[in-house]
């Protein structure tokens, strides 16, 4: 399961070192392409609110089959995309058919022993990070041996691999009580109730919308004059990531012991530090390094906590507690997206890095709050 995420989630994370290629593929400038991530992620956003609260009523496999057909088709069309508008729309179909992740985090809660429940979701938030941290990996060098469409066909073939890995899960429990329209119109009063829920969405919310200012903003910034990176080595960048996913895997154990947010708050600070580092001393590769480093380890564990806090509120709407914490979290990240993108292009390296720290430091406010 934790696998099957991570090749999931990866296809909303591809496009950041690809940005440069695909501008010069369609003939658009930096600030446009640099406008995809956000498109993806508003897809994916749309997916969250739409189809992951389907899972208490429809059950697992179901969605799941659904969901694959639909990403295939998607990736078929951003392989074959001649033109920015086409590859514009499959992006928001490949955002929106990419949640299966957030599919799978409350049907392994589910399954999983109550006592369980933190380490569990660590371990399949691994997995989603891991599979970020290939996304971009596997784009810089693939694009640099065989083009950036081989990257869309490679996933499309790892979507069939993990569709026929999952075939033999077992289903968690399937309620019947509430109707799609009801589902959806139960979201927001359930919001409404759980205040756990709302500081743990607004916390995360605030961290990733950093974490994609500074990743949109980076891959510009590194290809660019100032440091004139090919694309393979802006993908490498993202290697830091596999210390974000061993950290999660390290603190997993201990969220089970009710300390959800004092790591929330201390990981929001490590974010900001590391956006800190790299946003006044970037000009160096090793404090961009160091930067995205820190960076990378705190939001893997400020999301780890606060998406386990947030399932804890309700065990019986757990699917619908993930759609509400899960469309906050990228919905501030497609914002993100788009204003790093926006900030690089009119204000430089160091004010958007800043930009960035002041968010992730508006997080830890944010989890501080009794």
């Amino acid at each position: 399961m934790s696998i099957a995420a991570g090749v999931s989630v990866a296809n909303i994370y591809y496009l950041q070192p690809l940005l440069r290629p695909l501008a010069a593929s369609f003939g658009v400038s930096d600030a446009l392409a640099g406008l995809l991530p956000m498109i993806t992620m508003v897809g994916y956003a749309a997916g969250l609110l739409l189809v992951v609260p389907v899972l208490e009523r429809a059950g697992l496999h179901r969605l799941m089959r659904r969901l694959n057909a639909s990403r295939l088709i998607a990736l078929a069309l951003a392989a074959s995309a001649t033109d920015y508008s086409v590859f514009a729309a499959a992006s928001v179909l490949l955002g929106a058919t990419s949640v299966l992740g957030q599919i799978l985090m409350p049907a392994a809660a589910s399954l999983a022993p109550q006592e369980a429940v933190g380490r569990t979701t660590a371990r399949i938030t691994a997995g989603l990070f891991g599979g970020i941290v290939g996304a971009r990996v596997i784009a810089g060098a693939l694009d640099g041996l065989l083009g950036w469409r081989s990257v869309y066909v490679l996933s499309a073939l790892m979507t069939l691999v993990v569709h026929l890995a999952l075939r033999r899960l077992p289903e968690p429990p399937v309620s019947k009580g509430l109707g799609y329209r009801a589902l959806l119109a139960s979201l927001l009063p359930l919001l409404r109730s759980e205040r756990g829920l709302r500081r743990a969405a607004l916390t995360a919310a605030a961290g990733f919308a950093a974490f994609n200012v500074f990743w949109t903003a980076v891959t510009l910034y590194v290809t660019g004059p100032a440091h004139g990176w090919s694309t393979t080595g802006a993908g490498l960048l993202g290697l830091v990531g596999v210390v974000g996913t061993a950290t999660v895997l390290a603190v997993g154990r201990f969220l089970d012991h009710g300390i959800q947010r004092g790591l929330a708050v201390a990981a929001a600070g490590v974010m900001a530090l590391g956006l800190l580092v790299a946003g006044l001393w970037g000009v160096s590769a090793g404090a961009l390094i160091v930067g995205a480093l820190l960076l990378d380890s705190g939001a893997r564990v400020s999301n780890v906590a606060n998406q386990t806090h947030a399932l804890r509120q309700r065990p019986e709407a757990r699917a619908r507690l993930n759609t509400l914490y899960m469309t906050a979290y990228f919905a501030a990240g497609s914002v993100g997206s788009a204003v790093g993108a926006l900030l690089f292009a009119h204000v430089g390296w160091t004010l958007t890095a800043l930009t960035a720290a002041a968010l992730a430091a508006l997080g830890a406010a944010f989890a501080a709050r009794t």
